[in-house]
């Protein structure tokens, strides 16, 4: 158990009141009248309670030393997070030539009388090009080298008017048809306008056709899925318009061309009902581009902020005019000092001075605060005077070239809530979020900070056994969880780590970890995993080779009837689905689940035996049937598992996570 804090005086007001009556006969023997109504008594009290005042402060004295003793050690304050959402700026018209929206472009939510706008800053600039079409293809899955080129006209051309069959005679699930691009179109709006001259069969449903559109990402990413704003055709039923929005593209060559590809593929509901019984007949088709999506965050930028001018003194202490301040990127955000006369220099922020030398310049910046302060310098015992960091010359004005400030949960905003544009841009009609911002997250408190303080002095510096990569991974800002795997003493199987690898698997955070998690959620970020190796980089045993990797996420979906007492009323069948579905959900949780509701454990297989459990748990269950488990990736289609199998075997890097449950209540 912990220690427990003394208190250095425990009296209270009462006692301190009954204590000095009890010496009024002591030292005033004809006083005799001790009620609350006599005035020496209304003194008594009054002088009881700012004793009592003075004592609650003298015993504040151990949370102050101990906040000191945090300060000696370097615990400071985590600074707040901001949160960062997909922003997509929509073009009044497709134009003919490159539109660029600037890096730093402001996006705000829409003021009202009880809440200010809440500003996201976009983090790069976005240029929006012209899409040139090079050729189209078609691609028959049964023949995988067998690729048709279409040889379309130019753009422009007279008599373009050109009959494209889509896909073969007799279209399959993984038939495609691509389009390959001479310029990248990564994070484009995209618009596809199509005049078809066949509606592709009978049977067809406009609104579910069996297509999905991919990009090529490379050999690593292989075809990423689009996301499909609107499509006016119906599935090739009609003409009209196809609006897709693009992920990133990777530059490669198919069947001779080299390009960025784009293709239409047919899925798997193509056996089924509602399938293409021959393909749709293009006559035409023009690609534009609309608009496009860039990263934005929850932050405002401020640039030559002057801070003052120099004395020449170590130790020197300017303030920035906003806060809280966000982490500082040392290619943009810096500081310039400029003396008279002089070439400006350029100077970095850095944790602390421990390892500053006088030539150094450094500065140490408090985000929460915005205090900037130079290195100081200190008397030795030889009698020098050492310089940690220099000092810009007397005179030198300071400006600081660039910061961004803002952050906290109140950035975590819905979708669709950023349609305000700051600065009118030309050519751009308006803008929106088409995803929730995520991972704002307000400045750490002082309570978390002590609750931290323990971690810190037992803290590992260097990265030995599995359990030091897992606890160091965990110290990177959004990672939930961390599973390092290592090579074993039997060689592992396919996949597995060699001599000399090591594979940390990180489980990301979200802002709901209760709620239900789509794929997209799920995926390691490129900046987080960059942000994983770069803490852990330096951490590791020399000759290690590092890699970090999100989990494989398998999908778990239950079916299964409940028998519930006959006659019971309606109202109760309903509650019982509704629990069943939720205890589903929760168990079935990287985050929540798991037989310990802490997250399911890596790698821990899930037995039937389990979901019966579980089930029959619920009040009111009599018993369970017809228990039927479907297993599959987390964005792939689900398999019914065997009814004599009564185990789902997940990989050493596997996590479950809850699919769509259908429960029956009977």
């Amino acid at each position: 158990m912990s220690l427990p804090a003394p208190k250095l005086d425990d009296r209270r007001f009462q006692d301190i009141v009954d204590q000095a009556k009890l010496l009024i006969p002591h030292y005033c023997r004809e006083w005799t009248d001790h009620n609350v109504s006599d005035p020496g008594v209304t003194l008594i009290e009054l002088f009881a309670w700012m004793t009592d005042m003075l004592l609650y402060r003298v015993n504040q004295v151990p949370d102050k030393n101990y906040i000191k003793f945090l300060e000696l050690i370097g615990m400071q304050l985590e600074p707040p997070r901001a949160a960062t959402a997909p922003i997509t700026f929509y073009l009044s018209a497709a134009q003919p030539t490159a539109v660029t929206i600037p890096a730093d472009t402001e996006v705000a939510t829409v003021r009202t009388e009880s809440s200010p706008a809440i500003i996201f800053t976009t983090e790069q600039p976005l240029t929006i090009q012209p899409p040139r079409l090079i050729d189209t293809f078609t691609r028959n899955a049964s023949q995988g080298s067998n690729w048709l080129r279409h040889n379309l006209p130019p753009e422009g051309a007279r008599g373009r008017e050109k009959r494209v069959a889509l896909f073969p005679q007799k279209p399959a699930p993984g038939d495609a048809f691509l389009l390959a691009f001479e310029n990248d179109l990564s994070n484009h709006l995209l618009a596809l306008i199509v005049d078809c001259e066949r509606a592709g069969g009978a049977g067809v449903d406009p609104t579910k056709p069996p297509l999905i559109w991919q990009v090529w990402q490379g050999r690593a990413a292989r075809w990423v899925n689009c996301e499909l704003e609107y499509d006016g055709t119906g599935g090739f039923n009609e003409a009209g318009e196809i609006i897709l929005h693009l992920p990133e593209m990777v530059r490669s060559e198919f069947v001779g061309v080299t390009g960025y590809w784009l293709r239409c593929r047919l899925t798997e509901a193509q056996t089924g009902p509602g399938s293409y019984q021959v393909s749709p007949v293009l006559r035409r088709l023009r690609v534009e581009a609309r608009g496009g999506t860039v990263s934005a965050r929850h932050a405002i930028t401020v640039k030559d902020e002057v801070l003052g001018v120099s004395d020449g003194t170590p130790g020197q202490v300017f303030r920035l005019q906003h806060t809280p301040i966000l982490a500082l990127d040392p290619q943009q955000e810096y500081l310039v000092s400029e003396a008279p006369g002089g070439k400006p220099q350029s100077w970095q922020a850095v944790e602390d001075f421990a390892e500053s030398g006088p030539q150094d310049r450094h500065f140490t910046l408090d985000k929460l605060d915005g205090t900037l302060t130079f290195g100081p310098a200190l008397l030795q015992p030889d009698g020098t005077v050492y310089r940690f960091g220099s000092v810009p010359e007397k005179g030198s004005l300071l400006v600081f070239k660039r910061y961004r400030y803002g952050g906290g949960v109140v950035g975590n905003v819905a979708r669709g809530t950023l349609t305000v544009l700051k600065s009118a841009i030309p050519y751009v009609a308006h803008v929106t979020n088409r995803e929730a911002a995520v991972g704002g997250r307000d400045a750490q408190s002082l309570e978390e900070a002590r609750l931290r303080a323990p971690q810190k002095l037992r803290a590992r510096t260097r990265a030995v056994t599995a359990d030091d990569y897992e606890f160091l991974a965990c110290q990177v800002p959004g990672v939930a969880r961390a599973r390092c795997l290592a090579p074993g003493a039997q060689p592992g199987g396919r996949g597995d780590p060699r001599p000399g690898q090591v594979f940390v698997i990180v489980l990301p955070q979200v802002d709901d970890p209760e709620g239900k998690l789509a794929p997209e959620q799920l995926a390691l970020s490129a900046e987080l995993r960059s942000a994983v190796l770069s803490y852990l980089q330096p951490r590791r045993l020399l000759g290690t080779a590092l890699e970090v990797h999100q989990p494989q996420y398998v999908s778990v979906s239950v079916q299964a009837e409940l028998r519930v007492p006959e006659h019971s009323d309606p109202a109760l069948i309903e509650a019982v689905q509704q629990e069943a579905l939720e205890a589903l959900r929760r168990y079935l949780n990287p985050y929540i689940g798991g037989p310990r509701a802490n997250g399911w454990p890596f790698g821990r297989a899930l037995n039937r035996s389990e979901l019966y459990g579980l089930l029959q748990r619920i009040e009111h269950v009599e018993y369970v049937e017809n228990l039927v488990i479907s297993v599959g990736e987390a964005t792939g289609a689900e398999k019914p598992l065997p009814a004599n199998q009564q185990t789902v075997q997940i990989p050493r890097h596997g996590l479950i996570c809850s699919g769509q449950h259908q429960i029956k209540v009977r």
